[in-house]
């Protein structure tokens, strides 16, 4: 019994000492309301400067790529057909995407 309960704890310090050591992912980028439909404002941490953006269509056709130069970007899907997009920004391991639905 004495090594059943050796062996429950060492599990238990073993599975706590990996739980504090997962990453957690945390949104690095909020979208910030524009007064205008046809806008799409992102505003980043600065760890996502020089991220790839690449904004899809809902049936995988890549848009627009570029690269994030700054920490707020604006989006104009004036000139784009309506429906549903992704807007993905890729640094490294790092991977975010959002959804915009352009009306008619």
């Amino acid at each position: 019994m004495k090594t059943l309960v050796k062996i429950s704890i060492i599990g238990l310090g073993l599975l706590a000492a990996i739980a504090t050591q997962a990453k957690v992912f945390e949104a690095t980028t909020e979208v910030v309301p524009s007064k205008y439909k046809n806008l799409m404002v992102l505003k980043t941490d600065k760890k996502l400067v020089g991220a790839k953006v690449e904004v899809l269509y809902s049936n995988g056709d890549v848009v627009t790529t570029q690269r994030l130069r700054k920490r707020k970007l604006i989006i104009d899907f004036c000139d784009v057909k309506a429906g549903n997009y992704i807007v993905r920004l890729t640094k490294g391991d790092e991977k975010e995407e959002y959804l915009y639905t352009r009306g008619k």
